[in-house]
């Protein structure tokens, strides 16, 4: 799942939304259920990778959900430690027994209050409602007067494509969206660009330190501390393929639909 909120990008991993649809309250007797949100933010992304899930800790029935509160910090202060201090809490989840699913007073209260005694270092936070067809996803930041629905990627958003650079060198790519107002061949196209672009650089290189992230209608790969000869060979091809995919596309007057970043930024040798 892709949303938007500004100007960056919310990813829900498929393992996260796989999480949110086991716990649907698709019976007349399921409970509610629920969990913090995790995940890692960047200057242009948000990436949710991780979800808490409900246990015999929590309160629950058929119309309330109350999370413990000691073993969510306890999950949250393993997350951020584990992962050095990049894995972040970045709100709440949890179920409604309706289709269209809406935030309730305690609910709104709630993310408040979180947001308001956060010891992390962001202004904002998110609530999921997974209801039983349609899912209600939102943020509240400190400038907000209540929590505003997230902005969903649209078909009509076309595919936006970020080239990295440190100098001439090409160090990683991400690209969001779809290109369902194109011939379904430019999408496989694209994706075998990139996808290639990953498994080559896995299989031909040594290089081990790098940002990899998939998704539906997401991938992002990141290597700026790499100096490999291959790899950058690799990514300067990845470059040409996907300006003649693009040249082909404005020959036929579809380019409009494909948006390419090309970010500079320098680092220390």
């Amino acid at each position: 799942m892709i949303y938007k909120f500004g100007k960056k990008y919310i990813v829900f991993t498929e393992e996260v939304v796989a999480t949110f649809h086991k716990y649907k309250q698709l019976s007349n007797v399921a409970h509610e259920s629920g969990g913090i949100l995790l995940g890692k933010v960047y200057n242009d992304l948000i990436i949710i990778d991780q979800v808490s899930e409900p246990s015999k800790e929590d309160d629950s029935g058929r119309y309330y959900f109350f999370r413990n509160v000691k073993k969510a910090q306890r999950i949250a202060e393993h997350a951020w430690k584990e992962s050095n201090g990049e894995r972040l809490y970045l709100g709440e989840w949890h179920t409604h027994p309706e289709d269209v699913p809406s935030p309730s007073r305690d609910d709104r209260t709630l993310l408040k209050n979180m947001l308001k005694h956060s010891r992390m270092n962001i202004d904002f936070l998110f609530m999921i409602i997974i209801g039983r067809v349609k899912p209600y996803m939102a943020v509240l930041n400190k400038k907000m007067v209540k929590m505003e629905p997230l902005n969903t990627l649209q078909a009509a958003d076309g595919l936006s494509i970020t080239i990295y650079k440190n100098n001439d060198r090409i160090y990683g790519f991400q690209v969001a969206g779809f290109l369902d107002f194109a011939p379904k061949a430019y999408n496989a196209a694209f994706s075998t660009i990139f996808v290639g672009t990953v498994n080559a650089i896995s299989a031909l290189t040594n290089l081990k330190d790098y940002v990899f992230e998939h998704s539906q209608g997401f991938i992002r790969f990141l290597a700026p501390d790499s100096r490999d000869a291959k790899s950058q060979t690799i990514m300067e091809i990845m470059l040409i393929q996907v300006n003649t995919v693009l040249q082909e596309m404005k020959n036929t007057g579809i380019d409009k639909f494909v948006e390419i970043n090309y970010i500079q930024q320098t680092f220390n040798k």
